[in-house]
């Protein structure tokens, strides 16, 4: 009679779904492969050596149901996360079982075993009105079974996988051995790639491990370009290959079944059943191991493919070292299964590589990155980590290193070794390297914090001046801290009203009158007070505040003489503003201006814009446009910082400014200094050929002021005059000329 799996198949589907399972199978005793089934546990994601366990877990009740000898029968089970039901189903001469398969979350009922002993008789029934062919089972189901287990494989599961499948060929088909062998072209060999049942006594060297194409086994030369289905008995003459058998298994006399796995034109490698002694191979029984081995194929590719993939998701492209992906989750992993274990990560970067890349190109430029890459492997041990994470930046994680000065001693023979010439593309470049490095001790830290403490630590290295190792330390952790503060408050500070500003007076020296006052910004900190615009300036500058800081002090300013002018008969009578080159080439910015001066009433003049020299000269093509159309505002236009920043006077013709304030650096010790007092006439003598004004920046003491009324600038500001002050008492200043507030 015929087992007919378009009548059983509905049977189990209402089954399991009673049940709550995620299969429901018939199997016959000593198979393991379902004749007939619904669900899949592979489709509810068991796979690898989770699905080898619950098959066997299946085999071994299926057995223990049919060795009760009663059918009706329910035996229960449990495996790997699951639970089964099975209940013996004989016929004749087949001996099986229904089984079910579910989750854990709830107990089998009464109800459910009821089901499964009455799906049971219904089975029998079915299989009572037909006929079972003596393997229990249709080749097609076989091939439909391998296809079902070997589509969800994905690399870390493939070789579990690979074994179970050849044990149920080996079952199927009462083989007493399945092989699986891959052609390698680079050792031109024939590669076993598993085996079942595997061999508990294995010779060394192992005859069939790896068989050379230029053996002189017939056979094994032969399967390098086969490309049809070989069948093997004894008595075929093959005694070499018969040999070869003996000697790596003991067995004399082998029938084979051998089909090739081919892609294309090449034989990737062949699937092999073996019969000890002999046996007649039918035809359909070929042409099933011919469709199960292109599923073996098809398994390659993809996987094959999947491989690559992962390859490309966690390797550099240029270097072939691992990402910033593979570094962290291999970092994070150790960390996991030992938060204490000793380990150093160091962060290099190379000292300026741009140079490189402008003048030599960008393909030298991805050539000395890939030998730095090289060198950076070669200074390590192999069980430590290179990664790139992008341009000239890598990560090393050096395992077992618990000490600082050991992590800086094999930091710094990184960097010598590193900064040795290396020979590109004709050229002998040399380049040295910073590193910031941490140590993982006592206290347990993630990848990320590690990364983010090494980085800070090489950014204090690139301050330094390169070819420097720094270790991530307290009082780099406070600066840490202190910055992520600073960049977490400042996103809001503006629109919570926590800007404050002050301003810096600047007096006619001869006789103390007030001539103008330049507004600089505080932050009133909600926790640290006033704090001054050097110590979160850079952080605005890195988030992209700088814009809307800008507008916002300059916006204040114009309103603040706005509200001195309604209040006061003697307000000051120019405010200056700092602005930054950012700001100048930002889009509309004379509009900008207009619109402020027209919104609070001001006069042209009375508002003064500030640059740097150092900015000017950088951007001066950039700026040239917008401070023409700020001079033709009206608005008096200053270049701070004057003589820091090498303007030539070619240039300093071409600007359209007012005012040059000499840069304190000269202003400090002028009384001391006859360099300083050199640099200063000279710089006055320069202002008074271009007809403009000089004010001179940080004057502290009182022989600077005579002796910048010696040299002819008559203009300054600094602390011995006033220090900055809150807008309320600069009307004060306003209100006393001649008599300079001087600072406590």
């Amino acid at each position: 009679m015929k087992m007919d799996p378009e009548t059983i198949q509905p049977l189990l589907k209402a089954l399991a779904e009673a049940t709550d399972s995620i299969s429901a199978d018939v199997l016959a005793v000593g198979g393991g492969m379902p004749l007939v089934s619904w669900g899949s546990a592979t489709t509810a994601g068991v796979s690898g050596s989770a699905l080898t366990e619950m098959r066997e877990a299946i085999r071994g009740i299926t057995a223990r149901v049919v060795q009760h000898g009663d059918d009706g029968v329910v035996e229960t089970d449990q495996t790997v996360g699951h639970q089964l039901l099975a209940t013996g189903l004989s016929y004749h001469d087949f001996h099986g079982a229904v089984c079910l398969v579910r989750g854990l979350d709830r107990p089998w009922r009464a109800n459910d075993r009821t089901l499964l002993a009455m799906a049971g008789a219904l089975c029998a029934a079915v299989m009572e009105a037909g006929e079972v062919p003596g393997q229990y089972g249709r080749l097609d189901a076989l091939v439909t079974y391998v296809a079902s287990e070997l589509m969800g494989v994905s690399t870390t599961d493939r070789a579990e996988t690979t074994h179970r499948v050849l044990g149920e060929l080996g079952r199927y088909f009462g083989a007493d051995t399945c092989v699986l062998r891959h052609n390698d072209p680079e050792k031109r060999a024939s590669i076993l790639i598993d085996e079942w049942p595997r061999r508990e006594h294995i010779p060394d060297p192992d005859p069939l491990g790896e068989v050379p194409w230029d053996t002189d086994d017939p056979i094994f030369a032969m399967i390098k370009d086969l490309r049809e289905p070989f069948i093997l008995r004894p008595g075929d003459g093959q005694h070499d290959y018969q040999e070869r058998v003996e000697a790596g298994s003991g067995v004399p006399e082998v029938s084979m079944a051998t089909v090739p796995l081919i892609e294309g034109d090449v034989t990737r490698g062949v699937l092999g059943l073996i019969h000890f002694g002999d046996r007649i191979w039918t035809r359909a029984e070929v042409r099933a191991l011919r469709a199960i081995a292109s599923l073996f194929v098809q398994l390659d590719g993809r996987v094959t493919a999947e491989e690559s993939l992962h390859h490309q998701a966690y390797h550099d492209e240029l270097t072939g070292l691992w990402n910033r992906r593979a570094f962290v989750e291999h970092l994070s992993t150790v960390l996991t299964n030992d938060p204490q274990a000793p380990l150093a990560v160091l962060f290099a970067d190379m000292d300026r590589l741009k140079t490189v890349n402008d003048v030599l190109g960008h393909a030298i430029g991805d050539s000395f990155i890939r030998q730095v890459a090289q060198r950076l492997r070669e200074s390590v041990r192999p069980h430590d980590v290179v990664a790139r994470l992008a341009g000239d930046e890598f990560v090393i994680v050096l395992h077992g290193i618990g000490s600082v000065a050991a992590a800086e001693r094999a930091a710094r023979r990184i960097l010598d070794r590193v900064a040795e010439p290396l020979e590109v593309g004709g050229h002998s470049i040399s380049r040295s390297a910073s590193i910031g490095l941490v140590v993982s001790g006592d206290i347990a830290s993630t990848a990320d914090e590690l990364l983010s403490n090494a980085d800070v630590a090489l950014l204090e290295a690139k301050d330094r001046g390169g070819d420097s190792v720094v270790t991530f330390n307290d009082e780099l952790r406070s600066k840490l801290l202190n910055r992520a503060d600073l960049e977490l408050r400042l996103r809001t500070a503006i629109s919570d009203n926590q800007m404050r500003l002050y301003f810096q007076p600047e007096f006619d020296l001869r006789d103390g009158r007030l001539t103008a006052v330049e507004a600089l910004v505080r932050w009133q900190h909600p926790e640290r007070g006033l704090l001054a615009a050097e110590s979160f300036v850079s952080v605005v500058e890195e988030i992209n505040l700088a814009a809307e800081l800008g507008r916002w002090v300059l916006e204040e300013a114009c309103r603040q003489l706005s509200v001195w002018k309604s209040t006061s008969s003697v307000p000051p009578p120019v405010v200056r503003v700092n602005i930054s080159a950012g700001e100048l080439i930002s889009a509309d910015f004379v509009g900008f201006v207009a619109t402020l001066l027209s919104r609070y009433g001001l006069a042209p003049a009375e508002l003064g814009i500030e640059i740097t020299e150092g900015t000017v000269m950088r951007e001066l093509d950039d700026v040239q446009a917008t401070l023409n159309g700020l001079r033709g505002l009206g608005v008096t236009l200053a270049i701070d910082d004057f003589g820091t920043g090498y303007s030539s006077l070619a240039q300093l013709k071409q600007l359209p400014v007012d005012i040059l304030k000499i840069d304190r650096s000269f202003v400090s010790a002028l009384a001391e200094s006859s360099g300083d007092r050199a640099i200063v006439a000279a710089i006055v003598r320069l202002a008074e050929a271009f007809n403009l004004t000089t004010v001179a920046e940080g004057v502290e003491d009182p022989a600077a002021v005579t002796t910048l009324l010696d040299l002819g600038c008559y203009r300054a500001q600094g602390f011995f005059m006033s220090k900055p002050l809150p807008a309320q008492v600069v009307l004060e200043q306003a209100r006393n000329p001649g008599v300079p507030l001087r600072m406590a």
